[in-house]
């Protein structure tokens, strides 16, 4: 599954990062930044999106009459499709939307639809955040940030390694971003129109199996990419066929600061080593044997019998 992405790029600096070399171009050129719409939510940066946050997301221009200059461009969306069927406050919809399966799609009374109307997008991001599951022995799931594997010196959790830059002969230099693969739909009422989207996810493979058992769809090749946008000559089977489980992607454990969707800070990819949280655990059981140690020793002197403590309700 897919529940938490970041990308903390500003709009201009995301456009240099998805610049792409058309056919028959002799240079690079960036997707165009369609305006906003989305109940009046805009693009905010962050390292935490939630669902309901809206980020910027790859379409197609062909469906934009007002795109002469380049066939992608930059939608923002909403993390989260609203049915096409539903009526009324577009937050009352009451479905999970965030992912779509990959499995399912052909014959979801929701995405098939979305498929076959050539709804095809790609969301991207920094990296996503998942929470290991596959550890039953753990009351808390430790959650990793998962992202795609950098250049030397450059580090995903600290931006002035990042070095990024843009020319239209040697296209963009710097931060390597993730691309999923994703479906979209235009919903709208007599008062809004919203643009959402949601992630398609597949079974992991060896690469992440060890960390859960559902993957995002992840383009990794310019082809694969090429391939899914080209809603006008690639058709649905053959593009769904493009999505393969990557199997190149870095990762580490982050702070549960992630967990609280409020957080939108730095702190939420943040790597923390994997030793510091065996010395805090080692830690906490030293000084709770030290606890329980005084606690008998003053029981064992006292004239009077302890009264019990009520059980906390967890």
């Amino acid at each position: 599954m897919c529940g938490r992405t970041g990308l903390s790029l500003q709009k201009e600096k995301v456009q240099c990062a998805c610049s792409y070399k058309p056919k028959n171009y002799s240079h690079y050129v960036k997707p165009e930044w369609l305006p906003e719409y989305n109940a009046g939510k805009d693009y905010v940066p962050s390292y935490n999106i939630a669902p309901t946050d809206v980020t910027p997301v790859l379409v197609s221009s062909s469906r934009f009459s007002n795109v002469v200059n380049c066939d992608r461009v930059l939608k923002p969306m909403m993390w989260g499709i609203i049915p096409p069927w539903h009526k009324g406050d577009f937050k009352t919809h009451n479905l999970s939307t965030n992912n779509c399966r990959l499995e399912n799609i052909k014959s979801s009374k929701l995405y098939s639809p979305i498929l076959n109307s050539g709804g095809r997008c790609i969301i991207v991001t920094e990296g996503f955040y998942e929470w290991q599951t596959t550890n039953k022995l753990s009351k808390v799931k430790q959650p990793y940030y998962i992202y795609a594997p950098q250049q030397d010196g450059v580090k995903i959790d600290e931006t002035d390694t990042w070095n990024n830059n843009f020319d239209e002969t040697t296209g963009w230099r710097g931060i390597k971003l993730l691309c999923m693969a994703g479906l979209y739909h235009i919903w709208q009422n007599e008062e809004t129109v919203i643009y959402s989207y949601s992630v398609i996810t597949m079974e992991s493979n060896e690469t992440l199996n060890w960390l859960h058992h559902r993957m995002p769809a992840i383009l990794s090749s310019e082809e694969q990419i090429e391939a899914w946008l080209d809603i006008d000559n690639v058709k649905p089977d053959m593009a769904l066929g493009y999505l393969k489980p990557i199997k190149l992607l870095s990762w580490h454990p982050v702070s549960t600061a992630v967990n609280n969707s409020r957080n939108k800070t730095t702190s939420c990819n943040k790597k923390i080593l994997e030793e510091d949280k065996s010395k805090k655990k080692t830690q906490k059981t030293l000084q709770s044997w030290f606890v329980k140690a005084e606690k008998r020793k003053s029981t064992d002197n006292s004239d009077f019998e302890p009264t019990p403590k009520s059980k906390k309700h967890e």
